[in-house]
């Protein structure tokens, strides 16, 4: 299905980036991705205990330019690395949702500083999850235990919060992601809760995004949210393996499953390099392998193009929402 067609929308597959890599050139357990500038993206990788946490910094062509951050509780370091966004400037946030703070590099990866305080009160966190920059550099955090979302200056200055435990409208239960729409709408990812709430600026409570009652668009642990350049809402439905889509209203569009029947460029280069491999795949139904493992994040960029990230497949897969596609008429 590497062509989805759904209530007047096309979504076209195109490649993927990536692969498992203990360090270096690769990805392990990511957790959450920015687009920078040009084609430069940057990826934060949870690892295992002490192994794999950091950021890695590759092209939408594959090229691998180098990675920063290290396993560890010192400045520049992650235990628990769980979400990533760029400043005006194109400064590195990062949160760690074990250390209870936002970690600040540079473009190129020095770091700069760090903020947060461990607590329930005004301005503090506990278990930090997603984060994202408004049109005026504020940055959203969700505060994931403390059942809220919190807003601060870049610098780590308190600014607002809202919302509090429990399953109402506005309400929370161990939120995850967020992002900002084209709007300034503020869009979360209530885990627990499996549903998506769309909040205005100053956390007023707007749009609903969840399944109907008989199931059609539901949600099992929803991560990450994207908004579109036409309103449509794109959520990492991480419990059931896809990517569901809704319109601005909240009502269901259609579902991508993940279709990349080409591996990477990377993994290609691994999988020719070793003929067992080579032999064991041409026996083997890849088909699992094409669909989509732990869909953990999304972002779209400028033209529409949709970047899903796997944590449990360690890469991302690209698609196009295509806006002039047409049926032609066959005459048979």
């Amino acid at each position: 299905m590497l062509t989805t067609v759904a209530a007047g929308r096309v979504f076209d597959y195109s490649y993927c980036i990536g692969m498992y890599g203990m360090s270096g050139q690769g990805f392990w357990a990511p957790q959450d991705f920015v687009l920078g500038e040009g084609n430069l993206i940057y990826v934060i990788s949870r690892g295992v205990e002490e192994i794999g946490q950091r950021v890695t910094r590759v092209t939408r062509d594959h090229e691998f330019l180098g990675q920063f951050g290290a396993a560890g509780r010192g400045d520049g370091q992650f235990v628990w690395p769980r979400s990533i966004d760029l400043d005006s400037a194109g400064n590195v946030f990062a949160s760690d949702d074990f250390l209870h703070r936002i970690s600040v590099f540079d473009k190129e990866g020095a770091f700069l500083s760090s903020w947060g305080t461990a607590g329930s009160g005004e301005g503090e966190l506990n278990g930090p999850s997603g984060i994202a920059f408004d049109a005026d550099d504020n940055l959203f955090v969700v505060d994931s235990a403390n059942n809220r979302i919190q807003k601060f200056t870049k610098d780590g200055a308190f600014l607002g919060a809202f919302g509090h435990e429990g399953t109402g409208d506005g309400e929370l239960d161990l939120p995850w992601g967020l992002c900002v729409g084209p709007d300034g709408g503020v869009y979360v990812a209530d885990w627990k809760n499996n549903r998506v709430q769309k909040f205005d600026a100053e956390g007023r409570f707007q749009v609903m995004f969840q399944g109907t009652e008989n199931g059609v668009g539901d949600l099992h642990g929803p991560t990450g949210v994207a908004v579109d350049s036409d309103g449509d809402v794109y959520v990492t439905d991480w419990g059931n393996h896809r990517v569901q889509i809704y319109g601005p209203d909240g009502h269901f569009v259609t579902t991508l499953v993940g279709d990349a029947q080409q591996p990477s460029p990377w993994t290609q280069t691994y999988i020719d390099a070793n003929p067992d491999i080579v032999k064991a795949r041409r026996r083997a139904n890849m088909e699992p392998e094409w669909r989509f493992r732990r869909p953990v994040a999304v972002n779209i960029d400028e033209n529409d193009t949709i970047f899903v990230l796997e944590t449990a497949r360690h890469r991302l897969q690209v698609y196009e929402k295509v806006k002039d596609y047409e049926e032609h008429s066959l005459n048979l």
